[in-house]
């Protein structure tokens, strides 16, 4: 059990965590989430700053980039580059491995936090939003895992994670998310519920969407797939939750 939260903070954050072999690294998909929750916690450390909420979405979202390395918009900036650029699967592949970023790559990830900033800039004081949407954007990844194939043929970033998740983590991803929506119904007012709904689905529905592409385009996903998923989902559960509170 301690391996695995280890080992999902290993992957998920710079923490200068002991490195640890890790045999079944697919343990580490349960404790997402929890990362996802984690870091949700500076966002609402952030929130209580004396400083305008233009101000405090940005530092949110500068420090949310700083904890986890850029490592998922970097992901992301790569699959757009390699949707963009790729005709063909093996090209899109190649492009993705590249270290240089393209316009495609510059494009996605201005819109992308265009748009977490002007969200974020509504849900400052809804703390308990700061913290779930992490977890909405964690939980997503686990699905990408579990519910889809490695893209290439060798090894990469993601490759043991992904060829060893199984259907059964994608249900318990489920679960976690049913959990928390039974919890929440108990603890705060049913608009928040309400909000929390619009969110999760706006994630789902994100994500599924990415998965689809990245099946048709990729044969499957890689770790900038699942980066992406990540940046995506959160991006469209950020804007998920003010549906219902507009």
């Amino acid at each position: 059990m301690i391996s695995g939260l280890l080992g999902a903070f290993k992957t998920l954050t710079r923490f200068p965590l002991p490195p640890r072999a890790m045999e079944r690294e697919e343990r580490t998909l349960f404790w997402f989430p929890f990362v996802g929750a984690f870091l949700g916690l500076f966002s609402v450390g952030i929130s209580f700053l004396p400083l305008p909420p233009s101000v405090l979405s940005a530092l949110m979202i500068a420090t949310s980039a700083y904890l986890t390395r850029g490592f998922h918009l970097d992901g992301l900036c790569d699959l757009a580059d390699g949707l963009g650029g790729g005709w063909t699967k093996e090209r899109a592949l190649a492009i993705m491995k590249d270290s240089h970023s393209g316009a495609f790559a510059l494009i996605t990830l201005c819109c992308t936090l265009l748009i977490q900033y002007a969200a974020l800039q509504h849900l400052v004081q809804l703390r308990l939003a700061l913290v779930l949407v992490p977890v909405l954007g964690r939980l997503m990844q686990v699905l990408g895992a579990a519910c889809m194939t490695y893209a290439r043929s060798g090894e990469g970033t993601a490759s043991n994670l992904v060829r060893s998740a199984k259907k059964r983590h994608a249900l318990a991803a489920g679960m976690q998310l049913l959990l928390l929506f039974v919890a929440l119904s108990f603890l705060v007012p049913m608009t928040f519920v309400y909000a929390f709904l619009a969110s999760a689905l706006s994630a789902v529905l994100v994500t599924l969407v990415v998965m689809r592409i990245a099946h048709k385009r990729l044969g499957g996903v890689t770790g900038d797939v699942l980066g992406a998923i990540e940046v995506l989902s959160e991006s469209a559960a950020m804007v998920g939750f003010l549906l219902p509170l507009a």
